[in-house]
């Protein structure tokens, strides 16, 4: 089984069209959980993928600007991995 990672970036939704828009991003690089947080302008997510810049790099073409805050491993140990 591969790990789960927990990443975090901090992106700001013009409107409420963005919200689909990011939806489509994320399903295609298949994340199934993820969670907007419209007052802190956050979005989490879990992901299979360990390269969060690629997950970045689809958001910044799909026109999200995103900064990476963090990314951790939900397996095992608590320690973050990046930030």
């Amino acid at each position: 089984m591969k790990p789960i990672y927990q990443i975090s970036f901090r992106t700001k939704l013009p409107d409420v069209l963005s919200f689909q828009k990011l939806h489509d991003c994320l399903k295609k690089l298949n994340v199934k959980h993820w969670a907007y947080d419209f007052k802190e302008f956050l979005l989490s997510l879990r992901s299979e993928l360990e390269d969060f810049r690629k997950i970045q790099s689809e958001l910044r073409s799909a026109g999200f600007k995103c900064d990476f805050i963090k990314m951790e491993n939900m397996k095992g140990s608590d320690e973050m991995l990046a930030a």
